[in-house]
């Protein structure tokens, strides 16, 4: 285990999903008010998910592929050749999602900016945010 390069990266992993976590919790208990239920925070509970996922991933692929903290013996039994082909999935399909979320976010801000009443914005404020996670 390459302690020099894990200790400070699990240290801002720990700050990070406790942040994210609080954040998530916070806006999910104050959805019902309407600052809370709009598209804005939808998507940051959205990128939030994605992004403690990927923190999740990166860790355990880490460890289990380039540090081998299971032993080589496991990456055997899990063919490791199929290893690098799921990393490759995974950062296809949730680097796309996080950058989706971003561009949805941005767009989002700039046209509350630009037209505060406009009806884009209330149309996008009804999602809900089971349907933005499947759509993302």
């Amino acid at each position: 285990l390459r302690v020099a390069y894990w200790s400070p990266l699990c240290a801002f992993a720990i700050i990070t999903i406790a942040l994210y976590v609080r954040l998530m919790l916070l806006i999910y208990k104050k959805r019902a008010s309407p600052q809370f239920n709009t598209f804005f925070y939808k998507m940051f509970v959205t990128a939030g998910i994605f992004d403690l996922i990927s923190i999740f991933w990166y860790i355990s692929a880490q460890w289990t592929y380039v540090d081998q903290v299971f032993g080589a013996r496991f990456l055997l039994t899990l063919n490791h050749d199929n290893i690098p082909n799921l990393c490759y999935y995974y950062i296809y399909y949730f680097l796309y999602a996080q950058i989706f979320v971003i561009l949805l976010i941005s767009a989002n801000r700039l046209i509350a900016i630009h037209s505060p009443q406009s009806a884009v914005l209330k149309s996008c404020d009804s999602f809900p945010l089971l349907l933005l996670l499947i759509a993302t």
